[in-house]
């Protein structure tokens, strides 16, 4: 009989001590850091030229972050490093930068609305439009974001082969044994962003691939 009521204590701390932990977790646990990367690629049955021209034409690098309806365009400072947007060299070497930054608010579920900076560098030269996009200064919920689009000339047919990355944190409201559910909402939630991101692309080229100009040339 001893032995039992010794079992049925050690059960009952036990158990106690559980209930402490997991008030403990779900008082002061919460806000848990969801870290996750999202990748896309895909192929656009276009001549990179062409584009190209359509990106630089309706000044896209600033749109890009706001494609994914995750964010609304507020504006944008730019400088430029080797020509003017509308003037691009027709030399084989040209190449253009440009560093901006980039003014948005945020309209993410876990982030909520804020008015957030980003600094935006975007490399172009005849074979490739690179851009970057990164967190100027972390907000309540977004502690990190960065961004990767990059357009490429298929060496082989000449077409454009486009690559996705979206890195993001977001501090979630979960608590301990929920963190797998806020990993995939976050991951889920990225994934979706580069999947809009490929639908704007998409129809931004397609809306304007009839009336590319000839000039410049390359």
């Amino acid at each position: 009989m001893k032995l039992k009521r010794k079992t049925l204590g050690f059960i009952l701390g036990v158990l106690a001590t559980l209930a402490v932990v997991l008030g403990l977790s779900l008082a002061f646990g919460r806000d848990y850091p969801s870290r996750q990367t999202a990748r896309r690629s895909f192929t656009l049955d276009h001549n990179f030229t062409d584009v190209r021209k359509i990106l630089v034409r309706n000044d896209a690098a600033k749109q890009i972050v706001t494609m994914g309806g995750g964010s609304e365009y507020i504006d944008q400072e730019w400088s430029a490093v080797g020509a003017e947007l509308d003037a691009v060299q027709l030399l084989a070497d040209w190449r253009l930068e440009l560093h901006g930054t980039l003014h948005v608010r945020t309209k993410d579920e876990y982030i909520g609305e804020h008015v957030i900076g980003l600094l935006q560098d975007v490399e172009i030269t005849p074979d490739f439009l690179h851009s970057a996009t990164h967190l100027n200064e972390p907000a309540e919920r977004l502690k990190e974001y960065d961004m990767k689009t990059h357009f490429d000339r298929d060496p082989e047919t000449g077409n454009t082969k486009v690559s996705l990355e979206l890195t993001q944190v977001i501090l979630t409201d979960a608590p301990w044994f929920a963190h797998g559910i806020a990993d995939r909402r976050v991951k889920d939630s990225a994934e979706r962003t580069l999947a809009n991101q490929e639908a704007a692309i998409r129809k931004l080229v397609a809306d304007n691939i009839d009336d590319v100009p000839l000039f410049p040339l390359r």
